[in-house]
């Protein structure tokens, strides 16, 4: 008969199950923490490039609306400053033009670099512009 009533400390968690629980749950929300920090660098990145790209597109498409005669041969730097994510970033503009052994035509070169993550990343376009007949 003593068999059918429960006993008092058969009843609820104890301490250290509590305790498991806890440690469990920590290290399952560390580790999408973890994960959510990795996201979010992975999008700062494309949305770093998407920018460059922007740039790069921006600055061809004022070079192909100038008069020919205006792209002279050499190298030119700028710093391009946009805000991306809520904070001002600062992009180098790298422009090469040269001229090309075809007559009235020039290839241009726009490099664009930025530092993200402790290193710096690049993305380059090229353009060859003729003059128009």
């Amino acid at each position: 008969m003593s068999g059918i009533i429960a006993r008092k400390k058969d009843k609820g968690f104890t301490l250290v199950e509590v305790m498991v629980a806890i440690l469990v749950l920590f290290i399952s929300m560390m580790a999408c923490l973890h994960a959510l920090g990795l996201a979010v660098a992975h999008n700062m990145g494309n949305t770093m490039m998407e920018e460059a790209v922007r740039i790069e597109e921006e600055m061809m498409n004022e070079l192909r609306n100038s008069a020919f005669s205006s792209l002279v041969d050499g190298k030119t730097d700028a710093n391009v400053t946009r805000t991306v994510g809520r904070i001002s970033r600062t992009f180098t503009v790298e422009t090469t033009t040269q001229s090309l052994s075809v007559t009235g035509s020039r290839a241009i070169q726009i490099v664009v670099s930025w530092n993200l993550g402790g290193r710096t990343h690049y993305h380059s376009a090229t353009s060859v512009i003729s003059q128009g007949i």
